[in-house]
Parts: C-alpha cells; structure tokens; sequence
C-alpha cells in the first residue's frame, strides 16, 4: 500500500457479517482557511477530493445491478435545454438530454409524455439500446449524465436539493433540521442542517450573536464506469448556505474547522454512507429509481446484512432510545471555506 494511505475494514450492517468492501482513508491536503474568492473550483471534477486517489473499489461505491434497457430519442422543437424546461414546465428538475436538436431520455417520449411539448408535430420518436450508449466511447459520457440526471430527480422526490456549481445534494430549509434514523439495530438523531452563528464584539465585554446563513451536512452521488461494472459513488461532504437555505454562501470548498473532523475514523465514515444510503434508498435494502420505462437498481448493502432506516416521525417514547445505550451522532461542525 502507498506511503500516506491507511486501509480500514467496512464492516457491513450487520457486525456478524463479513466485510462488503475496503474503505480508504486518504490523509487530508494542508488546507487554509480564507474568504478570498477561488474560482480555480469550477474545473476540478466533481469528486475533487479523490481525482488524485487511485481509483478502486471501495465502501463508498455501490453496485448497479440494474440498467434501463432503452433511451428514447425524439427530434425536438426548440434549440435549447431551458426553452424545453419552460416549455415542458413540471415540477422538479427534467432528466434529459438535447444534442444537435435531439431530446434523449430514460422515458418514453410519447404524445402523451411530459415532453410532448417539445417534440417536433411531424416527428416519430424512436429507442436505442442503453447498454450499447452506456459502453460506446462516444456516447458514453451522455449515458451517464443521463443517470446522474435520472438520480437528481429522484433525489429531489425525497427532499434533497442540488447545487449544481457545487455537485452537492442537500437538504435545504428555512429552519433546522435533524432526522431520525436506525443503524444496526440503534436508533440516531443526526443534524443535517443547522444556523450558521456568528459573533460581533459590542463593546469590549460584550459580544452579540447572529445569524448569518445554513450549514449544511451535504452528499456527493453519481454515477461512475469502473472496468466492465457500473456504480454509484457516494462522498460526504459540507455546504454553507445564505440565510434562505439555498444560495451558496461561497464558491470555495466548505471543512470543518477543526482539523481532526477533515478525515472521518472509519466507523463514522461507515456511518454516514449508511445514513446516506438509507436517505436515498428510502430505508430500503437497494436503491431503485424509477425511470418510467424500467427502474434502475443499485445494492446498497449486503445480501447479510439488515438496511438503515429512516424514522419519518419523531419517537413519543423518548425513554425507549434511553436503553438502546446509542451514542449520538455528532452535530455539524464550525465550517468555514478552505483552499486545497
């Protein structure tokens, strides 16, 4: 193993289980911290932390079991993606594609579809493989944005938000917000989104405290080709937001301030896959999204081993969680923006 790399087991959820996998620790770059603007941001890869990691198989990495078996193309009326957007209109974010005029999707685009607008009146939609893009070296890289937009939908179904600039899903909120969750059989109140206080000295004995925006527990996820496999790769990480729990609060990468949170141990790096996981997976053992002509379908955990959950109400019986000898996941951490 390199020189600066650590590998620790991932146990699966079930602490009699055998491994699922290897997750690997990477030493934190030297960091500081600024508030001066960075652009250098928006051409690092959506996982920019891992771009100089070998690629491998590891905990955070999730198997595509799965695939659609067909993408629909039609010739389209506008030239545009957002003319299709106001045209088509719908709620949440619309998964497609518009290449030389062409609309492509993972849904039928019938007359009757929520493209129809957009479809040229004289125009026949036709279907193609999708395993023939998924593997193809030109189009290849469509079939993943492909799902990558599939996935955000989804993920906006359950409540998740996506920052495009940032690559980041988020839940946003005018309020703080804390979900209840079970893993290995012990029940968690994990915080994912909590003010941002800050201090502004009175006078010389006093100091007044304020808010000034959201700090956000967030998730990286997409959609990643390894060898002949497919997988969705999942990567924790920090969003700072303006006061309307939506607005980036900065173009930089958001840490915590303390250094020793920067590298997870591996228990609460295993933790907060899982928790993760459950939040996209709906509490089930496989992640499915539906695409409207057959779902996609990811393994989430071993076939051993028992699915987190997500509590969807607060328990009334406090008591009950007193005896379960949980240890509360800790809340956010003091963020501010870094340079790497």
């Amino acid at each position: 193993m390199a020189s600066g790399k650590r590998s620790l087991p991932f146990q699966s959820l079930s602490e009699s289980s055998p491994p699922a996998g290897t997750l690997t620790i990477v030493p934190a770059p030297k960091r500081h911290f600024t508030s001066a603007p960075d652009r250098s941001w928006r051409m690092r890869p959506l996982f920019a932390l891992a771009a100089n990691v070998e690629e491998r198989f590891s905990a955070n990495h999730f198997p595509v079991v799965e695939n659609p078996k067909y993408v629909f193309l039609a010739e389209s009326r506008f030239q545009t993606e957002k003319e299709i957007v106001e045209a088509c209109g719908g709620t949440g974010p619309l998964p497609f594609l518009l290449k030389d005029s062409t609309i492509y999707a993972l849904s039928p685009l019938t007359r009757s579809s929520v493209y129809a607008a957009a479809i040229k009146a004289d125009c026949a939609p036709s279907q193609e493989q999708f395993a023939g893009w998924l593997w193809d070296a030109k189009t290849s890289r469509w079939a993943i944005e492909l799902l990558d937009r599939v996935l955000r939908l989804h993920a906006w179904k359950r409540g998740l938000r996506f920052d495009e600039g940032r690559g980041l899903f988020y839940f946003t909120r005018s309020k703080p917000k804390k979900l209840w969750w079970e893993f290995c059989g012990k029940i968690f109140q994990r915080e994912v989104t909590a003010p941002l206080i800050k201090q502004r000295q009175i006078d010389t004995h006093r100091h007044a405290e304020f808010q000034c925006g959201w700090k956000h527990e967030a998730i990286r996820a997409g959609f990643v080709k390894f060898g002949s496999s497919l997988f969705v790769r999942f990567e924790p990480a920090w969003f700072l937001t303006e006061l309307d729990g939506k607005t980036p609060a900065t173009s930089q990468t958001v840490a915590p301030l303390d250094s020793s949170r920067l590298n997870r141990k591996d228990a609460d790096a295993r933790r907060t896959l899982c928790f993760w996981s459950a939040v996209f997976a709906k509490s089930h053992r496989e992640l499915r999204i539906e695409t409207g002509a057959g779902p996609i379908r990811v393994k989430l955990t071993p076939s051993s081993s028992s699915a987190p959950r997500i509590i969807p109400k607060e328990p009334t019986n406090p008591n009950h969680f007193a005896v379960t000898d949980m240890e509360e996941d800790c809340p956010i951490p003091e963020l501010a923006p870094v340079e790497i």
